[in-house]
């Protein structure tokens, strides 16, 4: 067989990782009925730490902060602090006056989202506390968010990822598009992952990590994508991550290619230099989505590979491309799952028009991002008012 045809059949099995693992937590999850545990009845809610991290953040904070204090949940059981990290601007009096304790660090060496984390946990401790929930400062929470968490209770040794949902995917088609993969992630991926017993991804916003988790060391994690290392940390010691579809929080969406310039870099490198130190793990599930292309790189990949493969005079080409589109059977499932339950389908339909463009974007960015080396800072993504 030539050595051209066997490179890509390689590349096209290599694309089937996303799927194995979808095709376990499909079967696992009809195994287990649907459902992996019940919500929790009554009882003492859980006493929840909320941590605000948030660097010169006085466009969103106040929203922000509102919305957790107006959640369903006990005033007793909840202690909410934004972290004014490095800030120079209104952050801390605007989060005060909208209701929540706010700490002030300034430390310019040590900047960025894990640093202030870290220092929070260590001035504030958790005693008296079972676990601590992180919500970014450009979100706002539904009032039954606490509740959602609290149905997974014990909380103490384990961590939970919330339902992220987003508050601005009807602004232009980039955020239509982003909508629509965020709706596929939370809404039938993770839900699948989580009723089959699978560990679920932990995606930075919207994280419950357990009071023993974090003693006594404290955080621990201070890579570019905090979440990444926490996951493979979690998932390589055995440590429960479950999904808490009831626990709704919403993001905002880029708007522009140049404003997510800087996410997806700072995500991609992130994301890279985790799978570089854990990628030794025996776990199979975590390993794959460390090392699992985003959906539109997979889709833009697995069209590469089939069509390079059709033009090769071999008469295994059409199986390679075949194994190649299939590749896609997941991503293409849970797209037409949220479609038929989307509010807006023809209109997200219409955006599927610039997908040409959003996959160049995406690989130019992922290509410039692996070639150049990361300068390990931590940088801020532009926001935008509401």
């Amino acid at each position: 067989m030539p050595i051209p045809i066997v490179v890509l059949g390689l590349l096209a099995l290599s694309l089937w990782l996303p799927n194995l693992v979808d095709l376990v937590a499909l079967l696992g999850t009809l195994a287990r009925g649907g459902r992996r545990s019940k919500p929790v009845a009554g009882g003492t809610p859980p006493r929840l730490l909320f941590l605000v991290p948030a660097h010169n953040e006085e466009l969103l904070i106040a929203h922000c902060v509102k919305s957790l204090v107006a959640m369903d949940y006990p005033v007793e059981a909840r202690t909410i602090v934004v972290i004014a990290d490095n800030s120079t601007d209104g952050t801390a009096r605007l989060a005060r006056e909208a209701g929540a304790e706010c700490i002030e660090r300034f430390d310019h060496a040590l900047r960025g989202k894990p640093h202030a984390l870290a220092w929070a946990l260590r001035e504030l401790g958790l005693a008296q506390m079972n676990a601590c929930v992180i919500v970014d400062a450009d979100t706002v929470v539904a009032p039954g968010f606490a509740r959602g968490l609290a149905e997974l209770a014990p909380l103490d040794a384990i961590a939970v990822q919330a339902n992220v949902g987003t508050m601005n995917e009807w602004d232009n088609w980039l955020t239509r598009l982003e909508g629509l993969l965020a709706r596929c992630r939370y809404e039938v991926t993770y839900r699948l992952r989580d009723g089959a017993g699978l560990h679920c991804p932990l995606t930075g916003n919207g994280m419950c990590i357990g009071r023993q988790l974090l003693e006594p060391q404290g955080w621990q994690a201070f890579s570019l994508t905090e979440n990444w290392e926490l996951y493979a940390r979690y998932t390589a010691e055995g440590i429960p991550i479950r999904f808490a579809y009831r626990a709704e929080l919403f993001m905002q969406l880029v708007r522009s290619m140049k404003q997510g310039q800087i996410q997806r870099t700072r995500w991609l490198a992130g994301r890279t230099q985790v799978l570089r130190s854990w990628w030794r793990t025996d776990k199979f599930a975590t390993l794959a989505e460390l090392a699992a292309l985003s959906p539109v790189l997979q889709l833009t990949a697995a069209i590469l590979v089939a069509l390079l493969a059709l033009a090769l005079p071999s008469p295994w080409r059409f199986w390679v491309a075949g194994a190649a589109v299939a590749s896609t059977a997941s991503l293409v499932i849970a797209t037409v799952v949220v479609l038929v339950r989307h509010p807006y389908p023809k209109a997200t339909l219409l955006a599927f028009l610039h997908l040409p463009i959003y996959a160049v974007w995406r690989a130019s960015v992922a290509a410039s991002t692996l070639v150049m080396p990361s300068s390990g800072e931590w940088l801020k993504t532009e926001r935008h008012s509401r």
